[in-house]
């Protein structure tokens, strides 16, 4: 290496860029190589004028090649890259030529032009290896070597040799693919794609175990492992400079290694994401230390909110950073058609569809714990590791409420009383409501974000991480919260100090009749498509203690109602019995019972019909009925000044009644003079 290269920054030339981007903009998005032939012909002689490398006149040559020593900028790369193109892209149009006419002078002519093509690719890793170009540039340089003679070696028919050259490049380029942006990624897999034909074919011509069923990935993973990793000696007599460009690869990785921080050094160069189960491959370094970094601070994270805040706030990042990835992939992909860059962008998806989960899901767990803790404050017994005790234990409300009531203590003095009676505490009650209510409104958004990205999402993607039963665990855990709001709901209404226990039956019921049945209907859905899981992420523990409902949680939240019934059917007795005594004491009876006219009209208590025999007595056989609309009488009443004129036609007024409940006595309706009112009234309908 010269002193003058030394001095100078490393070159960057972008050769997988350069390639793919005149390939498709010169002809070949329509297969037109002769047209591409003649560009890189013409771009190749002002490459050359400019960088003062021309061949002579029209008159005289004078042959200059470009030499590794003479390599100072990327113009002389690019220089010996398109002699190569321009071989290739003579040999390609030679063979579509010959595929017509089956002339073996055209096969020997698409030969020499491989051969062309091969030695100019050679000039140009020797070139980019010499040590003025930086690692990226001189692996990307043997990648292209390689694929040039990979089909050679083709058309030669020496499958072993192709499929040599072939897997190697191909390995190259995926790892380069993992070492760059989402336009690098798709530039690697659009090259790596086109060696998908030779890699299938030498596979199949070289005996290969599985080469009819297996895919070219899976054929050149087995053959690198096989052949070049296990064989070293071999690949190293196969492939001139075997040992140099798996040094190189080794040095590019450990520098990408050396560029992370700490721990996530390890997963600088693995870039992929282990979650429900399975594993999606992305191409953003910086995206895999972020999520490392989240990961992390969850695993850490406490019951403590700050801990969980911490948490929250990495996920965020991830986020932005996967959102921001995905929008590159989407502009790469438009660019760069290949499967690798559509699934790149379902990649990027997942992530966010990941980020969201832990965040509703670290959401989910807050407000549920606060809800668990301030039940426990006010005298619920509810285990802080157990969620499926959330509500099985839980009976302090109604039973303080029913125990109340017993003690006749009125709610001014019960406000007045003790410190630390559930009076005391109410408004923390009714936070507790509050607190379940926005549980749900977290699963319900998590629902409405997570149909939004599976609705973008490839299906092998989705069915790698199982993103679509996603949607029924959250189904089935917003059915489940709404069984506990609404017990948490009823035990309020039952309370003293609220003192409605007709409502508070009204939710219990409707809670076990409606509630039980549809939550107990979507988790056993999703329990058939339970997500099996070898290892235990944080964020899949999160989600199963704060998303994932089973059938014995509901049946927990089932038997707390049942058993809850009982006790409020009780207190709507007590307080109708209340109610009637005081409405009787205000009408001037001293009993109900002594004036039959007072006695509230009772009905059959169809809960006790229906419950079982263990707890019949404990149920009230007849309840107070509400409201009796058949008894109700019905007049119609004109309440539209417009239509007051119709009205007076159809409709006779008793006056006397309107001037009592006005105010005029009977006398003066006697004396033959109108009331004042019934004077209006006449004045605006006309007399009769």
């Amino acid at each position: 290496m010269s002193k003058a290269s030394t001095d100078q920054a490393p070159i960057e030339f972008d050769i997988f860029g350069y390639i793919h981007d005149s390939r498709q903009t010169y002809g070949l998005r329509a297969q037109d190589y002769l047209r591409y032939r003649r560009f890189c012909a013409h771009r190749l002689r002002n490459v050359r004028s400019g960088a003062k490398l021309t061949q002579g006149t029209s008159t005289v040559f004078r042959k200059k090649e470009v030499s590794a020593d003479m390599v100072k900028k990327p113009e002389h790369l690019e220089i010996l890259l398109l002699q190569a193109e321009r071989a290739w892209a003579f040999a390609m149009d030679l063979r579509e030529l010959y595929s017509r006419t089956e002339e073996p002078r055209q096969r020997y002519h698409l030969i020499r032009r491989l051969r062309a093509a091969c030695k100019a690719g050679e000039q140009l890793a020797a070139a980019a290896a010499s040590g003025t170009c930086d690692g990226r540039t001189s692996l990307e340089a043997q990648a292209y070597r390689l694929q040039m003679q990979s089909q050679l070696f083709f058309e030669l028919e020496e499958w072993t040799s192709a499929l040599d050259c072939a897997v190697l490049s191909r390995v190259i380029s995926e790892q380069l693919a993992l070492l760059g942006s989402s336009r690098h990624y798709a530039l690697a897999h659009a090259m790596v794609e086109a060696l998908d034909p030779i890699v299938r074919l030498a596979a199949y011509r070289a005996r290969m175990a599985g080469a009819q069923q297996s895919q070219p990935t899976e054929l050149a993973a087995q053959w690198y492992s096989t052949k070049m990793l296990n064989d070293v000696a071999r690949a190293e007599q196969a492939i001139p400079g075997y040992g140099e460009i798996t040094a190189a690869l080794d040095a590019l990785v450990a520098s990408a290694n050396s560029s992370a921080s700490g721990d996530a050094q390890v997963l600088a160069y693995a870039n992929s994401l282990k979650w429900r189960g399975g594993v999606v491959s992305y191409a953003s370094q910086e995206l895999a230390v972020l999520i490392k970094d989240a990961q992390g601070a969850l695993q850490d994270a406490t019951e403590g909110d700050d801990a969980l805040d911490a948490a929250a706030t990495a996920f965020k990042r991830v986020k932005k950073a996967a959102h921001r990835c995905h929008s590159e992939a989407i502009v790469a992909s438009a660019k760069i058609h290949s499967t690798a860059s559509e699934a790149l962008e379902s990649a990027y998806l997942a992530v966010q569809l990941y980020s969201t989960c832990a965040l509703h899901s670290i959401a989910i767990a807050k407000s549920a714990g606060q809800a668990k803790n301030i039940a426990t404050k006010l005298g619920t017994a509810i285990e802080a590791t157990d969620k499926s005790s959330l509500i099985g234990r839980s009976h302090a409300w109604i039973l303080d409420s029913e125990t109340g009531s017993k003690r006749g203590g009125s709610v001014a003095s019960k406000c007045g009383g003790q410190k630390g009676s559930i009076t005391d505490s109410l408004a923390e009650g009714t936070r507790v409501v509050v607190l379940y209510d926005m549980v749900r409104k977290n699963l319900s958004n998590l629902k409405a974000s997570a149909a939004d990205v599976l609705e973008r999402m490839m299906p092998a993607t989705s069915r790698t991480v199982h993103a679509h039963q996603i949607i029924e665990e959250v189904a089935a855990a917003e059915a489940y919260y709404g069984c506990v709001r609404g017990y948490y709901s009823a035990a309020l209404h039952a309370s003293a100090v609220h003192g409605k226990p007709l409502d508070s039956l009204a939710l219990l019921d409707s809670t076990l009749s409606e509630g039980i049945p549809r939550a107990l209907t979507l988790a056993t859905a999703a329990s058939k498509h339970a997500v099996s899981q070898s290892d235990t992420l944080a964020v899949d523990d999160l989600w199963r203690r704060a998303v994932t409902v089973t059938n014995s949680d509901i049946d927990d939240a089932e038997h707390a109602i049942k058993r809850a019934i009982p006790i409020v059917s009780r207190l709507c007795a007590a307080a109708a019995s209340a109610d009637s005594a005081v409405t009787q004491r205000k009408s001037g009876s001293s009993d109900w019972v002594s004036d039959p006219t007072g006695h509230p009209v009772m009905v059959p208590n169809e809960l006790a019909a229906s419950a079982s025999k263990s707890s019949v007595g404990s149920l009230p056989q007849y309840v107070p009925k509400l409201v009796d609309l058949t008894a109700a009488e019905f007049v119609a009443v004109p309440i539209k000044p417009l239509f007051y004129d119709l009205a007076s036609s159809s409709i006779d007024f008793d006056m006397d009644l309107i001037g009592q409940r006005s105010g005029k006595s009977s006398t003066a309706a006697a004396g033959g003079s109108s009331s004042k009112l019934g004077s209006i009234i006449g004045s605006l309908w006309g007399s009769r």
